[in-house]
């Protein structure tokens, strides 16, 4: 049973419904202009155009055929005429294109024809009786449904006993016609494309929502799910249930976005209390006891590493899980830059092997040079840059830190002589929770796939950016771009 309308609601309509109404109406509004056409110019061409020129060139056989009756004597004129005088006085006559000559009277009917026979004695004696019976001696014979003769009969001189002659010609050799054909095929070529352009330009019509449900779909995001749902208002009943099951799935999908944030962090929170505990036990031990082995040394501080690493990891969380939902904080102040990078490069030479080199003392007026940012998240993304540069190093290779002055930035760079990172990743492993492919860790080492999200996510808190450049087999270069203090 139909749905009834709802008078507080827009009127709804059918999708399909409207495509079909559209297109039935210009296939049928085609139909009917091509066929105005077509009798517009058959009965333009054919009974106009076509008279004239039988009239015009039977006229001119006619003549031909009166001259030799009027050189008869009078005693050849009272003995005319006879089935032989018939073929006299046709014989002087040119054809061709299938046209025909005829002679019908009392003596009986003949007949000159241009090029093969196609009709026979009966055919032709049909064509002269009806045009000889048509007012203006003037027919248009269909003899099959794809030919058509056109005959013109006219009176001989002489009396009665002189008869008709009749013109006969094949409609479609005609060059009347063959304009007419032609004509005929632009037209609906022309049609044709109109029905084209009408039928895309319909389609684009129809279609429009299903475009703008396209484009609204494509602009939603994890962070952008409180806006996320798509208006119902002027939809095609078609997409109705599909509109209303996306904005129920979007209702689930943000209560567990937000369950999930407030889970990690809930547990980024509730874990680096008894971590800093354990964390402190580890050194006060390993700080205070004579009595340790080597063994147990190594032991506590292997155990004492990891969980600095999981403290790390807790720390990525709940940073991602605040700019979830815009609580990070992020400065963007004139801070000097020195500072930073020695803090940055004592806290990475204590927590790696890896040697890590620096060009401080080369670069001009470091010193008093100053970037617009937050000086403890630039040495939190520094220490992930070089983190991840020590990872994916042999122990012994060196790590190294560079500072680059360039007019209104200043650019730093972590460089190592790792494995380097395939060019077709290069965009990936700043995704959250991606590694790129086909580079393997160290044994021993693992990775959650954080650590270059969340240096995109601060730089970019901070007004800068992070590129990197890298060559399979000869290490990477990653950068840090900061835009330097008290420029315009």
């Amino acid at each position: 049973m139909p749905t009834a309308v709802n008078p507080g609601h827009p009127q709804r309509w059918f999708l399909t419904r409207r495509l079909i109404w559209i297109s039935l109406t210009v296939v049928l509004g085609q139909s009917l202009i091509s066929l105005a056409i077509t009798t517009a110019l058959t009965n333009r061409l054919m009974e106009g155009l076509l008279q004239g020129t039988m009239q015009r060139q039977g006229l001119k056989a006619l003549n031909r055929v009166n001259n030799q009756l009027d050189q008869l004597t009078a005693a050849q004129a009272k003995a005319c005429c006879t089935l032989k005088d018939y073929q006299h006085f046709l014989k002087p006559l040119e054809l061709n294109d299938g046209k025909v000559a005829l002679i019908v009277g009392q003596a009986g009917l003949a007949s000159r024809i241009s090029g093969q026979d196609r009709f026979s004695t009966t055919q032709l004696r049909q064509f002269a009786t009806e045009a000889i019976d048509e007012e203006g001696g003037f027919a248009i014979i269909h003899t099959s449904a794809q030919n058509a003769v056109a005959v013109k009969a006219m009176k001989l001189a002489g009396g009665a006993q002189t008869g008709h002659f009749v013109y006969l010609r094949p409609v479609y050799a005609m060059p009347a016609v063959k304009t007419q054909s032609m004509i005929k095929f632009g037209a609906e070529l022309v049609l044709i494309l109109v029905t084209g352009v009408v039928l895309v330009m319909s389609a684009k019509r129809v279609f429009q929502p299903v475009r703008r449900i396209s484009t609204d779909l494509a602009s939603i995001e994890l962070n952008t799910l409180d806006g996320a749902t798509l208006s119902t208002a002027k939809a095609p009943i078609e997409l109705l249930p599909i509109l209303e099951e996306f904005n129920r799935m979007v209702e689930r999908l943000r209560q567990a976005a937000l369950n999930q944030k407030q889970f990690a962090s809930t547990i980024s929170h509730e874990f680096r209390t008894p971590l800093t505990v354990i964390s402190g036990f580890l050194q006060s031990v390993l700080n205070r006891s004579d009595t340790l082995t080597e063994q147990q040394r190594k032991a506590l501080g292997i155990a004492d590493q990891e969980v600095l690493r999981l403290n790390r990891m807790l720390s990525d969380l709940l940073d991602l899980s605040r700019a979830d939902n815009h609580q990070l904080s992020v400065r963007r102040d004139a801070f000097s830059l020195l500072p930073s990078l020695e803090h940055a490069l004592r806290l990475a030479r204590a927590a790696h092997r890896n040697p890590i080199h620096d060009d401080l003392a080369a670069v001009p007026n470091l010193a008093d040079l100053e970037v617009v940012g937050d000086p403890d998240r630039l040495v939190q993304c520094i220490g992930n840059l070089i983190g991840n540069a020590a990872k994916y190093s042999p122990p012994d290779q060196p790590v190294a830190l560079e500072v680059n002055h360039q007019g209104t930035a200043v650019e730093i760079s972590v460089i190592d002589q790792g494995p380097g990172i395939p060019a077709d990743q290069l965009e990936r492993i700043f995704e959250r929770f991606t590694r790129a492919e086909g580079v393997a860790l160290p044994k021993g080492e693992s990775s959650s796939g954080l650590g270059l999200s969340i240096v995109t996510m601060l730089m970019q808190a901070m007004g800068g950016s992070v590129s990197v450049q890298s060559t399979v087999g000869q290490g990477s270069r990653f950068s840090l771009r900061l835009p330097v203090a008290d420029q315009p």
